[in-house]
């Protein structure tokens, strides 16, 4: 895996549970709320990591179809 796809994937999550840590550990949030907002973060976290690895495999995929069509126009 490319750094720069690792890079993307981690970032955004790290940053919303340094927050949710940081106002928990300060207790900005306690309670149902803190629970909500944690939830509200994992939901979050899941949909912005699997928008951009569904996005990186369209890419691969789209690359490797254009060099296999590349591949049998050359063939020809």
């Amino acid at each position: 895996m490319k750094a720069e796809f690792i890079l993307k994937v981690v970032t955004p999550p790290l940053i919303i549970f340094a927050l949710l840590v940081w106002l928990t550990i300060e207790h900005y949030i306690s309670g149902w709320v803190m629970y909500l907002l944690w939830v509200i973060g994992f939901v979050i976290a899941n949909i912005i990591v699997t928008k951009i690895s569904t996005r990186w495999s369209i890419q691969r995929m789209r690359e490797k179809r254009a060099k296999e069509e590349q591949k049998k126009n050359e063939n020809d």
